[in-house]
């Protein structure tokens, strides 16, 4: 039987450096929902599938000016169900890999019992951050929807906004449908060992 780690949650949350880091320690692959979706978005329609590209060819500043928080994240839900047709299809096809990892935006708790099959068991992860100050630091630094050296600073004030609100969004599902999780601590790499600790007792 497969065995298929997911790691899901808001972005900026490190699921990408935690998926590096399991990867290195059960010697497996993994792959990110980003390159899933790019895949996708290369041989299918946007006529047929518009939902998979509501943020393309638009800058921060563009997009923030027509659209609201809330309208965001119903647009990246809407987006991330259709990516997610693309992780079940990978991970039924997949044949060559008895042990590997998934990681990326695309995985909502709420699409996790779409993934039951006697072919494989699914061992999903949840990554939590409600640091406030470590969210706006990895916004001013880093960026999200680009370089931060990118885009308007107005811009990283709402993000700030809706990285805590799309936090408290998996925070809440995973609570409500039973599904592992943990927030991250001061101290990262405690938390990666918490990790660890959890999946060595499910993948014996």
């Amino acid at each position: 039987m497969k065995k298929i780690i997911l790691i899901g949650g808001a972005p900026a949350t490190g699921k990408t450096t935690l998926a590096k880091k399991l990867s290195k320690k059960y010697n497996c692959p993994w792959i990110s929902t980003d390159f899933i979706r790019s895949w996708m978005k290369n041989i299918i329609s946007k006529k047929d599938f518009p939902n998979l590209f509501h943020f393309s060819n638009i800058t921060a500043e563009e997009y923030y000016k027509k659209h609201t928080i809330n309208e965001t994240i119903k647009l990246e839900k809407l987006r991330d169900k259709e990516v997610f047709k693309g992780i079940k299809t990978f991970i039924e096809k997949n044949h060559n890999w008895d042990l590997f990892i998934i990681e990326g935006i695309s995985i909502h708790p709420e699409f996790i019992s779409k993934l039951k099959s006697k072919n494989y068991k699914i061992y999903p992860i949840f990554f939590i951050e409600n640091n406030e100050e470590r969210i706006k630091n990895i916004l001013y630094t880093r960026g999200l929807w680009g370089d931060a050296k990118t885009y308007e600073d107005w811009v990283k004030n709402i993000e700030q906004k809706y990285l805590l609100k799309t936090n408290s969004h998996y925070l809440k599902n995973c609570k409500k449908l039973k599904l592992p999780y943990f927030e991250i601590d001061k101290n990262r790499n405690k938390t990666i060992k918490k990790i660890i600790k959890h999946l060595d007792s499910k993948l014996r």
